[in-house]
């Protein structure tokens, strides 16, 4: 990927100076025949951290993602957050590289762990991103916006941005998942005066209810959606996250909302004691993780008509575990604990 040049963003100190709404939607297979679709792969919460998460012994798993978008001719890729947890070692180093150098431009969004174990302007760095961590690109008619709510608030006004672990020691009493004033200006001056349909991603929702990690300041971020689309119909068009590891489609105000299910595990704070004993010793934290047994992605198509078309992926259980089988729930917040990401063809009427 190539470093984001600065024109293609703005930067704060530039900003100085449940339900599918009824009749919104129809599922026409033929929409947008006749124009080219931008198309590009989508994946989440991969985890790589060596000796730690299921299927992070080595590569394999990203590569499959990438072969997987080398087949289905993708424009470009983009991760949404927690690739990994630090960005000092060997094997972080060139696993960041075998992502920032593949023949398909590749993206990158800040989850809450990519900074675990180094101040997050390293991160910024090694994933090629501008330095306050948000950023927007223009690719194929569509208008990509790269948001970053991984902010400690620990007390009215104050927000830390996460960086090297302070997510872990943070003051009792603070609160997680912000949008800064400066980063909420950012967002409306490139949403709203955007030529093109937007696609904004982030690691944490914007769309879940007060039982999820979402975006504490949603509300405020949602209502820029909403005069933009009232603006111009259309102009938001789909809104994707990572974080929680869940599979989830929601249409709400003509947007679609997508909670995108992780490339590689579901994981429970209560231990399970379900894998073997020898895999467990080279994986620290895998009695934490009901894993799959090949990596998860989505395939997106946007045509400028309207139309979302969304090639999901499906996996087994490593060694043959399932949440159940592990005393867990099927549904966690109203989701289902499942190895899926869905499909969808869903085509949006913006007149």
């Amino acid at each position: 990927m190539n470093k984001i040049s600065r024109r293609n963003f703005l930067s704060t100190a530039a900003l100085a100076a449940p339900v599918v709404t009824a009749g919104c939607c129809s599922a026409k297979a033929g929409a947008g025949a006749g124009t080219k679709p931008l198309k590009f792969c989508m994946f989440a919460d991969i985890h790589y951290v060596p000796g730690a998460f299921t299927n992070t012994e080595d590569m394999s798993f990203l590569e499959k993602i990438q072969e997987r978008a080398v087949r289905e001719n993708c424009d470009m890729m983009i991760h949404l957050g927690d690739f990994v947890h630090g960005v000092r070692t060997k094997k972080e180093q060139e696993y960041i590289k075998l992502y920032n150098e593949f023949k398909i431009p590749s993206y990158h969004c800040l989850g809450n762990h990519d900074q675990d174990r180094n101040p997050y302007e390293e991160t910024c760095e090694a994933y090629r991103i501008p330095k306050e961590g948000y950023y927007s690109f223009d690719k194929g008619g569509f208008r990509f916006v790269v948001t970053d709510p991984n902010y400690i608030c620990n007390r009215p006004g104050e927000f830390i941005h996460h960086s090297s672990g302070n997510y872990f020691k943070r003051e009792k009493g603070s609160t997680i998942n912000w949008i800064p004033p400066a980063q909420l200006e950012w967002m409306r001056s490139v949403i709203v005066g955007s030529p093109y349909p937007c696609i904004v991603v982030s690691h944490q929702s914007y769309e879940r209810g007060p039982t999820g990690e979402m975006v504490k300041n949603k509300d405020e971020v949602q209502a820029i959606f909403r005069e933009a689309n009232e603006k111009k119909p259309g102009t938001v068009r789909l809104v994707a996250n990572g974080h929680m590891h869940m599979d989830y489609l929601r249409i709400k105000d003509n947007i679609l909302y997508w909670d995108v299910n992780s490339a590689n595990y579901q994981y429970y704070p209560r231990k399970h004691s379900k894998y073997p004993a020898e895999y467990v010793k080279t994986h620290r934290a895998a009695l934490n993780n009901i894993g799959y047994k090949e990596p998860l992605s989505g395939i997106v198509s946007m045509w400028p008509d309207g139309r979302i078309k969304i090639e999901g992926s499906k996996a087994d259980w490593l060694f043959g575990v399932s949440p159940k089988d592990a005393g867990y729930p099927e549904y966690h917040d109203g989701r289902r604990c499942h190895a899926v990401i869905q499909s969808a063809d869903i085509t949006f009427n913006y007149s």
